[in-house]
Protein backbone atom coordinates (compact mmCIF):
# COMPACT_ATOMS: atom_id res chain seq x y z
CA UNK A 1 0.00 0.00 0.00
CA UNK A 2 2.79 2.45 0.92
CA UNK A 3 4.64 1.71 -2.32
CA UNK A 4 1.50 2.37 -4.37
CA UNK A 5 0.80 5.57 -2.43
CA UNK A 6 4.29 6.86 -3.22
CA UNK A 7 3.80 5.95 -6.88
CA UNK A 8 0.51 7.82 -7.10
CA UNK A 9 1.95 10.88 -5.35
CA UNK A 10 4.84 10.89 -7.84
CA UNK A 11 2.44 10.61 -10.75
CA UNK A 12 0.40 13.47 -9.32
CA UNK A 13 3.45 15.72 -9.09
CA UNK A 14 4.47 14.89 -12.65
CA UNK A 15 0.93 15.51 -13.84
CA UNK A 16 0.70 18.93 -12.22
CA UNK A 17 4.02 19.91 -13.80
CA UNK A 18 2.88 18.73 -17.22
CA UNK A 19 -0.47 20.49 -16.82
CA UNK A 20 1.27 23.78 -16.13
CA UNK A 21 3.31 23.48 -19.33
CA UNK A 22 0.79 21.71 -21.56
CA UNK A 23 0.85 23.08 -25.09
CA UNK A 24 0.29 22.12 -28.70
CA UNK A 25 -3.28 20.94 -28.17
CA UNK A 26 -2.49 18.60 -25.26
CA UNK A 27 -4.36 18.55 -21.97
CA UNK A 28 -2.78 16.54 -19.14
CA UNK A 29 -4.68 15.75 -15.95
CA UNK A 30 -4.12 13.61 -12.89
CA UNK A 31 -6.54 11.78 -10.62
CA UNK A 32 -6.50 10.12 -7.23
CA UNK A 33 -9.20 8.23 -5.35
CA UNK A 34 -9.83 6.46 -2.07
CA UNK A 35 -12.46 3.72 -2.22
CA UNK A 36 -13.80 1.14 0.21
CA UNK A 37 -13.44 -1.62 -2.41
CA UNK A 38 -11.93 -2.00 -5.88
CA UNK A 39 -14.73 -3.50 -7.97
CA UNK A 40 -13.89 -4.59 -11.51
CA UNK A 41 -16.78 -5.88 -13.60
CA UNK A 42 -18.69 -6.76 -10.47
CA UNK A 43 -15.83 -8.62 -8.73
CA UNK A 44 -13.67 -7.27 -5.90
CA UNK A 45 -9.97 -7.18 -6.72
CA UNK A 46 -9.01 -6.24 -3.16
CA UNK A 47 -10.86 -9.09 -1.41
CA UNK A 48 -13.48 -6.50 -0.31
CA UNK A 49 -10.80 -4.29 1.33
CA UNK A 50 -10.18 -0.56 0.61
CA UNK A 51 -8.00 0.73 -2.21
CA UNK A 52 -6.02 3.82 -3.10
CA UNK A 53 -6.02 4.50 -6.83
CA UNK A 54 -4.76 7.10 -9.26
CA UNK A 55 -3.05 7.96 -12.49
CA UNK A 56 -2.81 10.52 -15.23
CA UNK A 57 -4.22 11.10 -18.71
CA UNK A 58 -2.99 13.05 -21.72
CA UNK A 59 -5.58 14.03 -24.35
CA UNK A 60 -5.00 15.80 -27.65
CA UNK A 61 -7.42 18.08 -29.49
CA UNK A 62 -7.45 15.52 -32.32
CA UNK A 63 -9.17 13.00 -30.04
CA UNK A 64 -6.12 10.83 -29.31
CA UNK A 65 -5.53 10.01 -25.66
CA UNK A 66 -3.21 7.91 -23.53
CA UNK A 67 -2.75 7.28 -19.84
CA UNK A 68 -1.75 5.12 -16.91
CA UNK A 69 -3.79 4.12 -13.86
CA UNK A 70 -2.93 2.08 -10.79
CA UNK A 71 -4.52 0.43 -7.77
CA UNK A 72 -3.56 -1.92 -4.98
CA UNK A 73 -4.99 -5.44 -5.34
CA UNK A 74 -5.01 -8.65 -3.31
CA UNK A 75 -4.27 -11.25 -5.97
CA UNK A 76 -1.48 -11.74 -8.48
CA UNK A 77 0.79 -9.59 -6.34
CA UNK A 78 -0.25 -6.35 -4.69
CA UNK A 79 -0.32 -3.86 -7.57
CA UNK A 80 -2.26 -3.39 -10.81
CA UNK A 81 -1.09 -0.93 -13.46
CA UNK A 82 -3.21 -0.24 -16.55
CA UNK A 83 -1.69 1.36 -19.65
CA UNK A 84 -4.07 2.53 -22.35
CA UNK A 85 -4.37 4.59 -25.52
CA UNK A 86 -7.19 5.30 -27.91
CA UNK A 87 -9.13 7.76 -29.98
CA UNK A 88 -12.37 9.42 -28.88
CA UNK A 89 -14.40 12.04 -30.69
CA UNK A 90 -17.89 13.17 -31.66
CA UNK A 91 -19.73 12.33 -34.87
CA UNK A 92 -22.39 15.00 -34.35
CA UNK A 93 -24.05 16.82 -31.45
CA UNK A 94 -25.54 13.56 -30.16
CA UNK A 95 -23.26 10.67 -31.15
CA UNK A 96 -19.72 10.04 -29.90
CA UNK A 97 -17.31 7.11 -30.20
CA UNK A 98 -14.30 5.68 -28.40
CA UNK A 99 -11.85 3.02 -29.63
CA UNK A 100 -8.62 1.89 -28.03
CA UNK A 101 -6.45 -0.70 -26.30
CA UNK A 102 -5.54 -1.33 -22.67
CA UNK A 103 -2.90 -3.52 -21.03
CA UNK A 104 -3.48 -4.88 -17.52
CA UNK A 105 -0.15 -5.32 -15.74
CA UNK A 106 0.49 -7.00 -12.36
CA UNK A 107 4.21 -6.41 -11.72
CA UNK A 108 5.87 -9.41 -10.14
CA UNK A 109 2.60 -11.21 -9.55
CA UNK A 110 1.13 -14.54 -10.66
CA UNK A 111 -2.08 -16.36 -9.84
CA UNK A 112 -2.06 -19.19 -7.29
CA UNK A 113 -2.21 -21.57 -10.28
CA UNK A 114 1.04 -20.09 -11.60
CA UNK A 115 -0.73 -18.60 -14.62
CA UNK A 116 0.25 -15.13 -15.85
CA UNK A 117 -2.61 -12.68 -15.10
CA UNK A 118 -1.47 -9.94 -17.50
CA UNK A 119 -3.34 -9.38 -20.76
CA UNK A 120 -4.26 -6.98 -23.56
CA UNK A 121 -7.78 -5.88 -24.40
CA UNK A 122 -9.20 -3.93 -27.35
CA UNK A 123 -12.43 -1.94 -27.03
CA UNK A 124 -14.88 0.12 -29.03
CA UNK A 125 -17.93 2.04 -27.89
CA UNK A 126 -20.63 4.53 -28.85
CA UNK A 127 -22.39 7.18 -26.82
CA UNK A 128 -25.70 8.92 -27.49
CA UNK A 129 -26.71 12.18 -25.82
CA UNK A 130 -30.48 12.39 -25.35
CA UNK A 131 -30.20 15.79 -23.72
CA UNK A 132 -31.66 14.59 -20.42
CA UNK A 133 -29.41 11.52 -20.26
CA UNK A 134 -26.37 9.93 -21.90
CA UNK A 135 -26.57 6.32 -23.08
CA UNK A 136 -23.49 4.27 -23.97
CA UNK A 137 -22.53 0.84 -25.21
CA UNK A 138 -19.12 -0.81 -25.43
CA UNK A 139 -17.54 -4.10 -26.45
CA UNK A 140 -14.12 -5.23 -25.18
CA UNK A 141 -12.18 -8.17 -26.62
CA UNK A 142 -9.09 -10.12 -25.59
CA UNK A 143 -7.64 -13.11 -27.41
CA UNK A 144 -5.87 -14.22 -24.20
CA UNK A 145 -8.01 -13.05 -21.30
CA UNK A 146 -7.09 -12.86 -17.61
CA UNK A 147 -5.30 -15.95 -16.30
CA UNK A 148 -4.57 -17.32 -19.80
CA UNK A 149 -8.22 -18.25 -20.35
CA UNK A 150 -8.18 -17.66 -24.12
CA UNK A 151 -10.81 -15.44 -25.75
CA UNK A 152 -12.88 -13.09 -23.61
CA UNK A 153 -15.62 -10.63 -24.58
CA UNK A 154 -17.21 -8.02 -22.34
CA UNK A 155 -20.43 -6.35 -23.44
CA UNK A 156 -21.62 -3.37 -21.43
CA UNK A 157 -24.27 -0.66 -21.48
CA UNK A 158 -24.64 2.42 -19.34
CA UNK A 159 -26.97 5.33 -18.68
CA UNK A 160 -25.85 8.57 -17.02
CA UNK A 161 -28.63 10.84 -15.79
CA UNK A 162 -28.18 14.35 -14.29
CA UNK A 163 -30.20 14.79 -11.10
CA UNK A 164 -31.31 17.92 -9.22
CA UNK A 165 -28.77 19.72 -7.01
CA UNK A 166 -25.93 18.67 -9.33
CA UNK A 167 -26.14 15.01 -8.38
CA UNK A 168 -25.58 12.38 -11.10
CA UNK A 169 -27.01 8.88 -11.44
CA UNK A 170 -25.02 6.15 -13.24
CA UNK A 171 -26.58 2.83 -14.28
CA UNK A 172 -24.49 -0.02 -15.69
CA UNK A 173 -24.93 -3.62 -16.82
CA UNK A 174 -22.30 -5.92 -18.30
CA UNK A 175 -21.86 -9.46 -19.58
CA UNK A 176 -18.47 -11.18 -19.45
CA UNK A 177 -17.74 -14.28 -21.50
CA UNK A 178 -14.67 -16.43 -20.76
CA UNK A 179 -13.56 -19.25 -23.04
CA UNK A 180 -12.18 -22.38 -21.43
CA UNK A 181 -8.44 -22.08 -21.75
CA UNK A 182 -5.72 -23.86 -19.84
CA UNK A 183 -6.48 -22.00 -16.60
CA UNK A 184 -10.24 -22.47 -16.88
CA UNK A 185 -10.42 -26.16 -17.57
CA UNK A 186 -13.57 -27.30 -15.81
CA UNK A 187 -14.68 -23.70 -15.41
CA UNK A 188 -12.90 -20.40 -14.77
CA UNK A 189 -14.82 -20.04 -11.53
CA UNK A 190 -15.51 -22.78 -9.00
CA UNK A 191 -18.17 -24.29 -11.28
CA UNK A 192 -18.31 -24.89 -15.02
CA UNK A 193 -19.90 -21.47 -15.55
CA UNK A 194 -17.55 -19.29 -17.59
CA UNK A 195 -19.83 -16.30 -18.23
CA UNK A 196 -21.59 -13.94 -15.87
CA UNK A 197 -23.61 -10.72 -15.61
CA UNK A 198 -22.64 -7.74 -13.48
CA UNK A 199 -24.53 -4.55 -12.66
CA UNK A 200 -24.12 -1.31 -10.73
CA UNK A 201 -26.12 1.72 -9.65
CA UNK A 202 -24.26 4.81 -8.46
CA UNK A 203 -24.91 8.36 -7.30
CA UNK A 204 -22.18 11.01 -7.26
CA UNK A 205 -21.71 14.68 -6.59
CA UNK A 206 -18.81 17.10 -6.37
CA UNK A 207 -18.32 19.33 -3.34
CA UNK A 208 -15.56 21.99 -3.29
CA UNK A 209 -13.69 20.23 -6.09
CA UNK A 210 -13.81 16.81 -4.40
CA UNK A 211 -15.92 14.00 -5.87
CA UNK A 212 -18.05 11.84 -3.58
CA UNK A 213 -19.83 8.71 -4.77
CA UNK A 214 -21.72 5.70 -3.52
CA UNK A 215 -22.28 2.66 -5.75
CA UNK A 216 -24.16 -0.60 -5.30
CA UNK A 217 -22.89 -3.43 -7.50
CA UNK A 218 -23.15 -7.18 -7.87
CA UNK A 219 -23.13 -10.21 -10.16
CA UNK A 220 -25.32 -13.22 -10.86
CA UNK A 221 -22.62 -15.48 -9.34
CA UNK A 222 -22.97 -16.90 -5.85
CA UNK A 223 -20.17 -17.76 -3.45
CA UNK A 224 -20.02 -21.41 -4.51
CA UNK A 225 -19.41 -20.34 -8.12
CA UNK A 226 -17.07 -17.43 -7.39
CA UNK A 227 -13.82 -18.95 -6.12
CA UNK A 228 -15.66 -20.08 -2.94
CA UNK A 229 -15.45 -16.48 -1.65
CA UNK A 230 -17.67 -13.40 -1.33
CA UNK A 231 -15.81 -11.23 -3.87
CA UNK A 232 -18.72 -11.49 -6.34
CA UNK A 233 -21.46 -10.66 -3.82
CA UNK A 234 -23.62 -7.55 -3.94
CA UNK A 235 -21.85 -4.71 -2.16
CA UNK A 236 -21.95 -0.95 -1.56
CA UNK A 237 -18.80 1.06 -2.25
CA UNK A 238 -17.98 4.61 -1.13
CA UNK A 239 -15.43 6.64 -3.08
CA UNK A 240 -13.74 10.02 -2.63
CA UNK A 241 -11.85 11.34 -5.67
CA UNK A 242 -9.98 14.37 -6.98
CA UNK A 243 -9.02 15.35 -10.53
CA UNK A 244 -6.19 17.83 -11.03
Amino acid sequence: MAKLARTIVSLGLVTMALTASAAGGWDVTGNVALTTDYIYRGISRTDTDPAIQGGFDAAHDSGFYTGIWGSNVQFAGSLELDYYAGFSNIINDQISYDIGMIYYDYPGGNLDSGMDPEYWEMYGGLGYDFGQAMASGKISYSDDYFGETDTGFYYEAGLDVPLPQEFALALHVGYQTIDEGEASEGGFFSSEEDSYVDWSVGIAREFAGIGFGVTASGTDLDGDDCFKTDVCDTTIVFTISKTM
